[in-house]
C-alpha cells in the first residue's frame, strides 16, 4: 500500500503541477522575445540620452546668448539715444546763433 500511496500522490502532483509547468513555459517563451527587444531598447535610450544632452546644452548656449542680446540691445539703445540728444543738442547750437545773427540784424537795422 506504500507504493501504491506513493504512485497515487505522484499522479495528483503530476496533474497539479502540470497546468503550473505550462504556465511557466509561457511565460519562459515571452521572457525570450521580451529580452531581444530590451537589448534593442537599451542602445535606444542611450541615444535619447545623448540627444538630449546636446539638446540642454543648445538650451544654455540660446539662453546664454539672449542674455547677452538684451544687454547688447539696452547698450546700443542707450547709445542711440545719447547720439540723437547730442544732435539735437547741435542743431539746437546752430539754430541758436543763426537766431542770434537775425536779432543782431533786426536790432542793427531798427537803430537805423
Amino acid at each position: 500500500m506504500n507504493n501504491e500511496l506513493k504512485d497515487a500522490l505522484r499522479s495528483v502532483l503530476r496533474e497539479e503541477l502540470q497546468p503550473i509547468n505550462k504556465r511557466l513555459d509561457t511565460i519562459n517563451k515571452r521572457l525570450d522575445t521580451i529580452e531581444p527587444r530590451l537589448n534593442t531598447i537599451e542602445p535606444r535610450l542611450v541615444t535619447i540620452e545623448t540627444r538630449m544632452n546636446v539638446i540642454d546644452q543648445g538650451l544654455k548656449e540660446i539662453k546664454i546668448g539672449q542674455e547677452k542680446f538684451q544687454k547688447n540691445m539696452i547698450e546700443s539703445l542707450g547709445q542711440y539715444t545719447d547720439k540723437i540728444a547730442e544732435h539735437v543738442d547741435v542743431k539746437t547750437e546752430v539754430l541758436n546763433k543763426r537766431v542770434y545773427a537775425l536779432e543782431t540784424e533786426v536790432e542793427r537795422l531798427t537803430r537805423q
